[in-house]
């Protein structure tokens, strides 16, 4: 039976990924000369912000910076490139989180960024108040592919992992939910890039083709329940 909804942030209630693209070419080419192509970056799309930069500099063998220090000055880049544009709010994912909540749902944002930036992301979006747990892959040991995240999230929800549905953007993120064995709906985010979501039960375009009956749905037969 389907008890809780565990929701990705970045791609899935903002369209944060096109802003967090720009903010580390901006830092690269600053800071290290270094152009940052989509290629190379959208394998890294769903993982935590630490992890990318230790990427980043074991690849391009960065020598004057750490992964730490490139993570707090491109800080500060995102933190200007947000207060002049602000994250673009994925149309119908706000209505749908209240509708669920409503429904009597347990929800969670079980996202790879920090979790100051869920907290303010979620409170611009009016959508705070009905989140039971916020999970933060940054507090974690291992990022998405690992199904940390989403195993930490049914812990704090009292439910079990049979329980939940994932609904996620990135590749990492449906191979978490899998490796969690949860049920995982896959958004087709054009913003979030060329993404392998084949692990997804099932994929859609828009927020606005969901409804409870359809979650239940796609729950349902990911488990063989009628």
């Amino acid at each position: 039976m389907l008890k809780a909804i565990l929701f990705d942030m970045d791609g899935v209630l903002v369209d944060s990924e096109p802003i967090h693209f720009k903010s580390n070419c901006i830092t690269l080419e600053k800071y290290c000369n270094i152009t940052l192509e989509y290629e190379y970056y959208k394998q890294l799309i769903g993982s935590t912000i630490a992890y990318m930069w230790k990427r980043v500099v074991d690849d391009f063998h960065i020598v004057e910076y750490t992964a730490d220090d490139l993570l707090k000055l491109n800080d500060a880049v995102l933190q200007e490139l947000v207060e002049k544009d602000g994250y673009p709010p994925i149309p119908g994912a706000s209505e749908c989180v209240r509708e669920w909540k409503q429904a009597g749902y347990l929800l969670a944002v079980a996202s790879s960024s920090k979790r100051e930036k869920i907290l303010q992301n979620i409170k611009r979006l009016g959508i705070a108040d009905c989140f039971d747990r916020i999970v933060s892959g940054m507090e974690l040991e291992h990022p998405k592919p690992s199904p940390d995240i989403f195993l930490e999230a049914a812990k704090l929800l009292e439910v079990k992992p049979e329980e939940c549905l994932v609904i996620e953007d990135s590749g990492n993120g449906v191979k978490a939910a899998v490796s969690a064995g949860m049920a995982c709906l896959g958004f087709l985010n054009p913003n979030s890039g060329e993404q392998d979501l084949s692990g997804a039960d099932y994929l859609f375009e828009s927020f606005s083709s969901l409804d409870e009956s359809f979650l239940c749905m796609v729950h349902n037969h990911h488990f063989g329940e009628p």
